[in-house]
């Protein structure tokens, strides 16, 4: 299950452009999203249905590129995104 996301995302990774941030959401149209911050994208991957996020990447331009920050699978539990804060 940790690759289905990874899978789904795959196919939109050529379409990134220059920009902060980048989201891919294979469920959502477009696929690809660019953001001006980090928490919008991960608005953009952590919307909720019914408590789950619907998951997929958020990627960062550095100076080498677009690095992928996160992968989260469809259905992830809000409280276990990946950039909550665990106690």
């Amino acid at each position: 299950m940790a690759g289905d996301m990874e899978a789904q995302c795959a196919r939109y990774r050529d379409a990134l452009k220059y920009d902060a941030f980048a989201s891919i959401v294979p469920s959502r149209r477009p696929e690809v999203k660019y953001h001006a911050g980090l928490g919008r994208a991960k608005l953009a991957v952590a919307y909720a249905n019914w408590g789950a996020a619907r998951g997929g990447e958020i990627y960062e331009m550095t100076a080498d590129g677009w690095s992928l920050l996160y992968r989260v699978e469809s259905g992830t539990p809000t409280e276990e995104l990946p950039w909550k804060e665990r106690a």
